[in-house]
């Protein structure tokens, strides 16, 4: 038989509500406070015009295409970091009694300033702060709160029971992580995402409400669709990694910094709809359009690019030389498939 909790099983009151309120305000003036101090380096940014990217390679493209485009990643690196820090103040503002809805905004909060470039920025700025960004503070500070936001959501319970061993021991493997080697690291955190996966699923089929059931899609779909963005974002950027040193980067690196800070946006967005029940039953149409069209675009994308290289090789056999008609061709047949 199916369980539910009680409508007011994580409503502060009294004095948590006050420590929690006031835990809150300090992590929301720490952030706002890293966000200011990072405004310089984003001006700086701006300001600097050349053929180089915003950690200062060199990029094959000439200055005004360079400052537009590096230009649109700084726009999207702000966006990214004030919507996050927008909709922790609107969950806080809403509904700060709640004590999983002001988890998720402290949450919010650190990821903007983490993960959205704010950190990263300011500690390429000043040269007194330690590079601490990637390496450090993002294991310490988002390790344990995003186990725990997929043990505990969306109704601040453990369940199954077990789960919250899951966040006990990402504690010490949030240390961990900074001495032990990568692969050994990841694997252990797998684990642990693992189990946090299982208890979601758990919780879907057995507990959740028809409610809590829609909240959870939109916040599972939102974590998948990131994974899935990063995952396309991440083979151009393998590229520019594997390129030798010194080397100019290709123009495209810029608009896929932009896309990076653009995707980053995702996650707080759906976990803000699935908190505030925000229209929560449109997320079945959006996953059913999602796998139609991105099934469609994919398939769109290989026809593309696999009609240009078999067309290119048809020109050189029957003509010796390479021919923009390829493309031509290839372009308005998938104008017309689509």
């Amino acid at each position: 038989m199916s369980t539910r909790a009680s409508p007011s099983a994580t409503t502060l009151r009294g004095r948590w509500l006050l420590l929690a309120r006031a835990a809150w305000v300090i992590i929301a003036a720490l952030a706002l406070g890293l966000f200011l101090a990072s405004i310089p380096a984003y001006v700086s940014n701006v300001l600097t015009l050349g053929q180089a990217d915003w950690m200062g390679a060199p990029v094959e493209a000439p200055a005004g295409l360079v400052f537009v485009l590096d230009l649109l990643g700084v726009l999207a690196s702000i966006a990214a970091a004030l919507v996050c820090l927008t909709l922790a103040v609107v969950l806080f503002w809403r509904r700060s009694d709640d004590w999983m809805v002001m988890f998720i905004s402290s949450y919010l909060l650190l990821y903007g300033t983490i993960m959205a470039g704010p950190l990263e920025w300011a500690e390429a700025f000043y040269p007194g702060w330690p590079s601490l960004a990637v390496d450090v503070v993002q294991p310490l500070f988002l390790t344990t709160p995003t186990i725990a936001l997929f043990v505990l959501f969306p109704d601040g319970r453990f369940v199954p029971p077990w789960t919250r061993w899951l966040i006990l021991l990402s504690i010490p493997l949030s240390v961990a992580m900074l001495y032990l080697p990568p692969s050994y690291s990841w694997a252990l955190m797998g684990m642990i995402v693992l189990g946090a996966i299982y208890a979601q699923i758990y919780r879907y089929r057995h507990v959740s409400t028809p409610t809590e059931r829609q909240q959870t899609k939109w916040v599972l779909f939102g974590f998948l669709l990131w994974l899935v963005l990063m995952g396309i974002l991440g083979v151009p950027y393998s590229i520019e990694m594997s390129l030798p040193a010194g080397s100019p980067l290709p123009w495209w690196t810029l608009v896929n910094s932009a896309g990076w800070w653009v995707a980053l946006t995702i996650v707080p967005l759906s976990l803000s709809i699935g908190v505030l029940r925000y229209r929560l039953y449109d997320i079945d149409i959006i996953i059913n359009r999602t796998l139609v069209y991105g099934s469609l675009t994919a398939t769109l994308v290989v026809l593309y690019f696999g009609g240009i290289v078999v067309l290119q090789r048809m020109f050189v056999l029957l003509t010796g030389q390479q021919s923009t008609l390829a493309v031509v061709a290839s372009t308005l047949l998938i104008a017309a498939l689509f």
